[in-house]
């Protein structure tokens, strides 16, 4: 990974080989963001991806290993148990050029991933919410 500090928070760049999720979450933890949203676009593989089931209250997880083109990742970073969240939704397409979209749980870079992190000033933390069964921002 490669990183810039700039004026309303940081560019990354993930490398060949790097996990997207893990990685980011152990930067936010690292560089002692306390919450934000991350941006960010590229290729990689091996990608799980969900959709959340709201009457069964549960990820249907899809896993897709081939290559793929992520034109967009939009995320938010917040605390859950005392350690970094990286909540974070993409889309992305292969070499059909059909995008699909959804929860991202896992993804290795392929090529190269470009993000932005724009942190917050205070700390923002996730908290379960027994209606949905989900862990939401607690604001």
């Amino acid at each position: 990974m490669y990183f810039r500090r700039i004026q309303h928070g940081y560019l990354i760049r993930l490398i060949k080989g790097e996990e997207v999720i893990k990685t980011l979450s152990s930067f936010v933890d690292e560089q002692k963001i306390l919450g934000g949203f991350v941006f960010g676009l590229g290729a990689f593989k091996d990608l799980t991806l969900g959709y959340f089931d709201s009457a069964k209250k549960e990820y249907i997880k899809k896993f897709i290993g081939d290559d793929l083109e992520f034109g967009n990742l939009t995320g938010s970073i917040a605390y859950l148990e005392g350690k970094p969240f990286v909540h974070a939704h993409v889309t992305a397409a292969g070499s059909d050029m059909k995008a699909f979209s959804g929860h991202l749980f896992s993804a290795t870079i392929s090529a190269t991933g470009e993000f932005v992190i724009i942190p917050s000033e205070s700390k923002i933390e996730r908290k379960p919410d027994p209606e949905t069964g989900l862990t939401l921002l607690d604001l």
